[in-house]
Order: structure tokens, then C-alpha cells, then sequence
């Protein structure tokens, strides 16, 4: 059996305050116990991040990052839309069963209100494209007209609801549910 490879600081760091943050919340995640969990002396954490918002926002950005490839894995633009669709319904479902700890950082941070700055990590070609597809017609995507608040109550807030569910979906009824939501949302 392989050794594990023990995390850098910088990771170890992130996985205390994620952890921290599933079980506390954001405001009781003092540095001190991010220290104690990660190992990393109070020191060598401001060494990385100037600050525990800094941890935050940096981890806030490295679970978009994992988001952002995994929604877009087996993406091409030459891919019929409804494929695309399907496929990353797919990816979302998986993505968001394998990852309930970072999904649950992940919406705290993005309902709590918390003050870190907007996402720094710039989109890249692929996925500003693979997003362009998925907007409204009159944006130049291939999506129906409604506020943008109804596309995502119909499609990746279904998504995340079915993923946070105890018995796994088997593949085909996803791609049926995928399918059927796909004849909903997209411009007629």
C-alpha cells in the first residue's frame, strides 16, 4: 500500500477551516483552533494569509475551482447543448455527493453574508463559454427568458437538493430527471 502524502501547510490550513466552519459556522472559527487543527503555529498561518478572511476567501476559491472542472468535465464546444446539459447535470450531481463538506462551506459563504471580496480567479475560455451556452436567447445562450433566480431554483438547486439526499440515484432516472428538465428550461 502507497503512503499518503501528508498535506502542505497551506492545505492543512484550509482543510482546519473548512472543517472549522462545516461544525461552527463563519464567526466562531477562531484562529487559534485553525492553528491547533492544522498544525501550523499561528506564525507560519499569517506566513500564508494575512488574515483568517484571507483563509476564508481562499478557500472560497479553491472549492470554485473544484466546482467550476467538475461541472465542466467531458465539455466541448462542439457538443450538442442538450448533451452538455445532461452531462453536466450529471457532473453536478456527483460532484455535490462527493463534496457535501466543501458544498456546505460553500453555501454558508455565499448565504451568510460574509464580507471577503468577489472571486479573484479569473474564468477561463471553456467556462465562460460552457456558461455563455447555458444563459437566456436573448443573452446568446439557448436557455429560456425567465429570471435567471427560476433557471437556477429549476436546475442546479434540484440538483444539489437530490445530491444532499441519503440514497444515491441511479444514472438512468438522473438522466431522465436531466432530460425532462432540459425540455423545461430551454428556449423553444
Amino acid at each position: 500500500m502507497a503512503a499518503k502524502t501528508k498535506p502542505s501547510k497551506r492545505d492543512a490550513i484550509h482543510d482546519a477551516m473548512l472543517d472549522i466552519v462545516v461544525e461552527r459556522g463563519f464567526h466562531d472559527a477562531p484562529m487559534s483552533l485553525v492553528a491547533q487543527r492544522s498544525g501550523a503555529s499561528a506564525g507560519v498561518i499569517y506566513h500564508y494569509f494575512p488574515s483568517k478572511e484571507a483563509i476564508i476567501q481562499a478557500l472560497y476559491e479553491r472549492i470554485s475551482a473544484l466546482k467550476r472542472v467538475s461541472l465542466l468535465e467531458g465539455f466541448s464546444l462542439e457538443q450538442d447543448p442538450r448533451d452538455t446539459f445532461i452531462r453536466g447535470f450529471l457532473n453536478a450531481y456527483t460532484f455535490y455527493r462527493k463534496h457535501k463538506r466543501e458544498m456546505r462551506f460553500y453555501e454558508q459563504y455565499t448565504h451568510a453574508g460574509f464580507t471577503c471580496a468577489p472571486e479573484t480567479t479569473p474564468m477561463d475560455e471553456r467556462a465562460a463559454a460552457f456558461f455563455h451556452r447555458f444563459s437566456s436567447q436573448s443573452k446568446g445562450g439557448v436557455l429560456n427568458e425567465w429570471p435567471s433566480e427560476v433557471l437556477n431554483e429549476l436546475t442546479i438547486n434540484l440538483v444539489v437538493r437530490l445530491a444532499g439526499q441519503r440514497r444515491k440515484l441511479p444514472e438512468s432516472l438522473l438522466r431522465e430527471i436531466a432530460e425532462s428538465m432540459w425540455q423545461m428550461v430551454k428556449a423553444k
